[in-house]
């Protein structure tokens, strides 16, 4: 067998743990001569003797050939949250401004982005909030990037507040209170839920930008940076017509493009256990990320942190009582019940329908009448949830029946009209009800699954169906890897002059391999506070 040498240099180049199980594979196929892996930059071999992995990391031939060329001190790639906020604040530092938009308008996602509140949290707490991002990150983060979040996100989203407020777009604030290692931090968060998110506002916004002086290319994509010697100096774009424009940038590009969720590829080789899952966009499909990591940047280390989201009670509705999978059985604790996290115990189903039918993850929680009065007895010591900001849960939009058999009958009719991949059948899901009900009754503890005592509480006619499952990959949340002034990082965690990433194209800001939604809020506010600034840093330097 042919033996495959690899150095830890060399796997770091090539995606870390990605490459260390490529080479595996390799080693292990069998005795004949195994092909080297190319690094991440490296130019495509064209003789076959030489595997260079997906087709991503397979740098294209340089692009010199320019239909027009302008000259900025900053360049900034992506117009959504993160860069509409790099562009506001690199344009009020007193840089020029350009930018390449793949789209034909600025794109942001989501409703909601939060901040801590300076003026009512210690420093204790701050340092504590840190901590705790870091923890539920599995320890992965990088300290400055989240401490830049928690030193500038009140400043960033008040501006982006006012701001979109100009078009119209007012945010509905919410405060809230979390405990991090035993200290109250306070947020506030800006939330457009009733405004349908914050893409209304970030159309004011870019217009803004506009006529504050920021050139804006629109349906001209990334797809090349320039780097001369070790700096990069510019981003190359290509136009609705096939031509080529080129951007310099006196003191840096900014890449804010965003994530991959829309490319398979860089989805399956950074995000395996993503794999069946219904990716909800294509056009955040990794093309500035690639740009960058053909002059040397770096991905951050795989798996990467996926936010999964799914059908449900339209906020959240995470309380600990009986879930039922796809063929109507119990399988697993529910104490775990995060939405963020439940895709883990989930996943397992879409291999059962070879990964073509993302709805396979797809539950039920069986939840009681009287799920109020436990809502306020396990408050005190879980981490539930009822709400999303300041919407409530509707029980009138859940699903009911006055008997078990009545309750199935209509969760099959319920799967049946959503197009769910089950089967579920009447006698299976009451025979789980009622398997539930018998160790509530035994007083023993949970003898199937080892939930917490205090969440056995039986489950009894009428009571609801309440729809779950989280399968739809809504973005990935880490990105270029970058130090703590969101610098792009080569091979050697050498800073790339010249070079910034920002929002989900940056990072590591998480780490584990699910979002935590812990903090409500925090991926958007991280994306304008990052934005925010490394335009204000760039512009100075």
């Amino acid at each position: 067998m042919t033996k495959t040498n690899m150095s830890r240099r060399d796997l770091f180049k090539f995606g870390g743990l990605a490459a260390m199980t490529a080479a595996g594979a390799g080693a292990l196929a069998g005795c004949a001569p195994q092909p080297k892996m190319a690094s991440t930059g490296d130019a495509a071999a064209t003789d076959g003797a030489t595997y260079v992995g997906p087709s991503f990391l397979q740098k294209p031939a340089a692009i010199t050939d320019f239909a027009e060329t302008h000259e900025y001190d900053v360049v900034v790639v992506g117009a959504g949250e993160s860069g509409l906020a790099a562009i506001h604040a690199a344009l009020e530092a007193g840089a020029t401004v350009g930018v390449l938009q793949s789209l034909s308008i600025v794109q942001t996602a989501g409703n909601m982005g939060a901040s801590i509140d300076l003026t009512k949290t210690s420093e204790a707490a701050i340092k504590s909030a840190i901590s705790y991002i870091s923890y539920k990150s599995d320890y992965r983060s990088n300290a400055g990037q989240v401490e830049a979040w928690a030193r500038n996100s009140q400043e960033a989203l008040a501006w982006w507040a006012e701001a979109a407020a100009q078009g119209g777009s007012e945010s509905q604030p919410y405060d809230y209170v979390v405990n991090c290692n035993g200290h109250d931090v306070y947020f506030h968060a800006n939330t457009y839920f009733h405004d349908e998110g914050h893409q209304k506002g970030a159309l004011t916004i870019g217009d803004a930008v506009q006529a504050e002086g920021a050139e804006i290319f629109f349906e001209t994509p990334c797809v090349q940076l320039v780097r001369e010697g070790d700096r990069v100096t510019g981003a190359i774009g290509e136009t609705k017509d096939g031509s080529h424009i080129l951007l310099t940038a006196a003191k840096g590009v900014i890449i804010a493009a965003g994530d991959y969720v829309g490319d398979s590829e860089m989805l399956e080789f950074y995000t395996p256990d993503a794999k069946g899952l219904h990716q909800a966009v294509d056009f955040r499909n990794g093309t500035g990320l690639k740009a960058a990591m053909w002059v040397g940047a770096q991905m951050c280390p795989a798996s990467h942190t996926k936010m999964v989201h799914g059908e449900g009670p339209k906020v959240r509705f995470e309380m600990p009582y009986l879930f039922l999978d796809r063929h109507g059985k119990r399988f697993m604790d529910e104490g775990c019940c995060r939405m963020g996290y439940l895709n883990e115990f989930t996943n397992k189903y879409l291999a059962e329908v070879d990964f073509k039918e993302s709805t396979a993850a797809k539950f039920f929680s069986i939840v009681p009448s009287n799920w109020q009065e436990h809502y306020e007895a396990w408050k005190g010591f879980s981490d539930i949830s009822i709400h999303n900001a300041y919407r409530n849960v509707d029980p009138e939009a859940w699903i009911k029946g006055d008997t078990l058999e009545e309750l199935a009958a209509n969760m099959i009719a319920y799967a049946d009209e959503q197009k769910w991949a089950h089967d579920y059948t009447v006698e299976a899901i009451v025979e789980s009800i009622n398997r539930y009900n018998e160790l509530v009754a035994a007083g023993q503890g949970d003898a199937d699954f080892g939930k917490r005592d205090e969440y056995m509480v039986p489950i009894e006619a009428p009571c609801y169906a309440v729809p779950r499952g989280a399968n739809n990959i809504d973005a990935l949340v880490d990105g270029l890897w970058c130090d703590g002034n969101f610098q792009c990082l080569d091979a050697d965690m050498r800073p790339i002059p010249g070079l910034f990433a920002v929002g989900n194209a940056s990072g590591p800001f998480f780490g584990n391999s699910n979002y935590p939604m812990d903090i409500e809020g925090l991926s958007v506010g991280r994306a304008i506070t990052t934005g925010f600034v490394t335009g204000r840093y760039v512009a100075g330097l």
